[in-house]
């Protein structure tokens, strides 16, 4: 500003005193010459100093200013432009964890942190706890703030803390996850739309392209590690909180991945995620495995399911096709759904979701999980090349036969607990929960030992109150997961509490 201030100011001082002020393209002070002129003239005025001093503020602005990069110049990579693109959704993600001494129980074995807080509620037990803080990373993929990241990472935080590139941070709350494939969900919360990873696609990848691991290594926030994609299709088994996994499909890549990089993303040279960084290979260099991004996409659909997570019901499944440039297509409709009511046919392709454009199922989900029963959807369908507008009003969605699906997935007759069956069993102290009735000979629950009179008080990372929580549970196993449950049962021994990995049929 004072810049500026001091060449006005010098600039009207010599076209009032030195040259009357003319419009024309030779003006004396167009030219070079012409400030030369100047220069001298006023050598013997009353402005010189001024003048002199303004010269010297340019000279010191050309010094000390940064050069800028041009677009074309050779510094500007592929890889710093891909990097530009995609470093602004890196997220940092810190979270808490009350870590509590385990117990040795003489028929489960040893029990999970999972259920420390929970039986030590009803034990009265005095624990020796502590305040683990892990850190690891995350990928915005919209910009409402969803978040991808390992589920390891987040798994049992009682706190999870994200940064983002530009200094800012915000609390963020787990909106689902899947210990199987390794993969969550998380939120995070802003007034205005944040930045975000475009996906890309797992089935084109070539052995030895370039791929750019982001993320926070060793709690180092925004670093970045660059390599190429070394194989396809990688089965890899790796040991973890939940036992030995094995993962299928794995990308690997000599990017270098360290502790902390989990959860962040990998792309390619095109700045588009082609998967979440989830494993190393202990005493290796340049051997990091990815989960490829189409299988990401496969299990944050599961994720995303609007009726598991919000219980809402909309009432019709959909598809994506290859070739179709916009929307997905409705391949059924249950009677008496809300998309039954409004007209909605099967072959329909939704194309908009109120202001919202639908490419994918994820876009579906998505939008639907925003909303709650009673609200409503105005929804764009394209049926045949013509273009229709209906309104479609959400409603709650009904619950399956719990019972049936308990029986065929685990082998287990379940109730609700209620406070006389509790007295019955000596489990005054359990306040909610789902009592086993009944256990199938050589079901997945005999094998472990669950017996008839146990009560189930948790699966997976579910606290479950009741027969409803534990149908939402059941309806996201999928045959050959496995699962931890815990439970708590009391016999003339006295009070008992385990739990068990269970093989999903």
């Amino acid at each position: 500003m004072f810049v500026r201030a001091t060449y006005l100011k010098v600039y009207k001082k010599a076209q009032s005193r030195i040259w009357p002020i003319r419009e024309t393209a030779n003006h004396p002070l167009n030219s070079v010459f012409g400030w030369i002129k100047v220069y001298f003239r006023m050598k013997k005025s009353h402005i010189f100093s001024l003048f002199s001093a303004f010269l010297v503020c340019i000279i010191f602005q050309i010094c000390v200013k940064t050069p800028v990069i041009e677009a074309g110049s050779n510094r500007r990579t592929p890889i710093v432009i891909a990097v530009e693109k995609a470093s602004p959704a890196v997220a940092n993600i810190s979270t808490e964890r009350l870590i509590t001494q385990r117990h040795v129980d003489p028929f489960f074995g040893s029990r999970s942190e999972l259920f420390d807080q929970f039986f030590n509620d009803f034990f009265g037990q005095s624990q020796k706890q502590m305040v683990e803080r892990p850190l690891g990373s995350g990928v915005i993929i919209d910009e409402d703030g969803y978040i991808v990241t390992n589920e390891h990472v987040v798994s049992r935080a009682s706190k999870i803390k994200v940064r983002l590139s530009d200094g800012k941070d915000f609390e963020a709350t787990i909106i689902s996850s899947d210990p199987i494939s390794d993969l969550a969900v998380l939120k995070i919360n802003s007034p205005t739309p944040l930045p975000y990873v475009k996906m890309g696609t797992s089935r084109d990848l070539m052995i030895g392209e370039t791929v750019i691991a982001l993320g926070n290594p060793f709690g180092l926030e925004n670093s970045i590690t660059t390599g190429v994609l070394s194989a396809k299709n990688r089965t890899m088994t790796f040991s973890s909180q939940y036992g030995d996994i094995k993962y299928d499909g794995l990308i690997q890549t000599d990017a270098l991945i360290n502790p902390g990089n989990s959860g962040g993303p990998l792309i390619n040279i095109d700045g588009e995620l082609i998967g979440i960084n989830a494993a190393i290979v202990n005493q290796a260099q340049g051997i990091g495995f990815a989960i490829p991004v189409d299988k990401v996409r496969q299990t944050l659909v599961k994720l995303f399911n609007f009726r598991e997570l919000n219980k809402i019901w909309f009432g019709a499944q959909v598809e994506e096709r290859d070739g179709v440039l916009k929307g997905i297509i409705v391949s059924s409709i249950e009677s008496g759904s809300p998309a039954d009511k409004a007209q909605i046919k099967i072959g329909d392709y939704i194309t908009r979701i109120d202001t919202k454009e639908i490419q994918d199922i994820l876009d579906f989900e998505k939008c639907i999980l925003k909303k709650n029963a009673g609200d409503k959807l105005y929804i764009t369908i394209n049926r045949g090349g013509r273009e229709l507008k209906v309104e479609v009003k959400l409603e709650k969605a009904p619950l399956a036969s719990v019972e049936k699906l308990a029986l065929e997935k685990l082998g287990l007759f379940v109730q609700d607990l209620t406070p006389q069956l509790a007295k019955q069993l000596n489990l005054w102290w359990v306040k909610s929960g789902v009592l086993i009735s009944g256990v199938q000979k050589n079901s997945p629950a005999a094998e472990v030992g669950i017996k008839e009179g146990h009560v189930l008080v948790y699966v997976g990372q579910y606290r479950i109150n009741d027969i409803e929580e534990l149908g939402a549970a059941l309806k996201i196993m999928q045959k050959g997961d496995t699962w931890e449950v815990g439970i708590v049962w009391s016999d003339k021994f006295g009070e008992h509490q385990g739990y068990a990995r269970i093989k999903i049929r």
